[in-house]
């Protein structure tokens, strides 16, 4: 499904069903100029919530989650193999779903996760991998893009301050 917010940005919404807690979730891709994708998801339970990113299930499935997310990556990849992407790793809450109390640094520790998920998947020859640590953010360049000027890591920070109104500065992996 395709729904524009009050941006020019289109967003994609796709969902999945985990197999092993049978709950639904969501993947928003959010389409960007040059090609850029922006990942972001949550479960369909807590879809109402401006906290729906950084809620936590406790099903402790992440590596299942992921992978889904990876599979709609994917999907774009295949047919346009000049896309790139990128994720912010949201902060934990002060409380879970089930209400423990939790550590509330910032987003690092799905970042952490996130970064060696990627990293593990992707090759250099297909993406360059970059991040902002401070913002949590996570981003897999285009290699071809990046080569031929088409893409720069600077277009990208550009991009990130103007549309989240941030101070955003990348750094390669």
């Amino acid at each position: 499904m395709r729904s524009k917010d009050n941006s020019l940005r289109i967003i994609d919404l796709w969902t999945f069903r985990s197999t092993k807690s049978n709950k639904r979730y969501i993947v928003e891709v959010e389409g960007f100029e040059n090609e850029f994708y922006g990942i972001k998801f949550y479960w369909k339970g807590v879809e109402k919530s401006k906290n729906r990113y950084s809620l936590l299930t406790n099903d402790y499935e992440p590596r299942t989650i992921i992978r889904s997310c990876i599979e709609v990556m994917l999907e774009y990849y295949r047919k346009n193999p000049l896309v790139s992407f990128g994720f912010v790793a949201a902060p934990d809450l002060e409380k879970d779903l089930k209400g423990k109390n939790i550590d509330v640094k910032s987003g690092s520790r799905r970042f952490k996760f996130y970064q060696r998920m990627m990293v593990s998947l992707f090759g250099p020859e297909t993406f360059y991998q970059a991040s902002d640590t401070t913002n949590t953010i996570y981003l897999m360049i285009n290699m071809r893009q990046l080569s031929t000027g088409t893409i720069s890591i600077k277009d990208i920070e550009d991009l990130l301050n103007q549309t989240y109104n941030g101070e955003y500065i990348i750094n390669g992996e």
